[in-house]
């Protein structure tokens, strides 16, 4: 008789860390809502953006189970959205996009530090 057995991965992944992945991919996706806005982003730049929050969303679980290829495209993913959040701050946005798009970009680079902090605490 055969059975298998699940490898489980040690992951840096926290509940803290998944927590501000999986908020920073909800708000990628909430943003859609200011497509009818008055002074709304490029129709390509909303869509991506959300795009980018829904392969958030849909990589954390594999993420969270240890899945190093899904935790990768996670930090890259979440890398991707706080750099266009940048332009926020250059182009007239306005003030409420500026702060969403500051947390976004303070949120992303909190989990990215934590998420290196507990990856070096879990290899000694």
């Amino acid at each position: 008789m055969t059975t298998h057995q699940a490898v489980v991965r040690p992951t840096p992944l926290t509940g803290t860390v998944t927590a501000i992945f999986a908020v920073l991919g909800l708000i990628d996706v909430a943003l859609v809502g200011a497509i009818g806005s008055a002074d709304p982003p490029p129709l390509a730049v909303s869509l991506g953006v959300a795009a980018l929050g829904l392969i958030t969303l849909g990589a954390l679980v594999p993420a969270s189970r240890g899945s190093r290829s899904a935790l990768g495209t996670v930090v890259v993913v979440r890398v991707i959205s706080a750099l266009l959040a940048v332009p926020a701050f250059f182009l007239s946005a306005p003030v409420w996009v500026m702060v969403v798009e500051g947390f976004v970009i303070v949120a992303t680079i909190t989990a990215l530090f934590l998420l290196r902090r507990n990856a070096r605490g879990s290899h000694g």
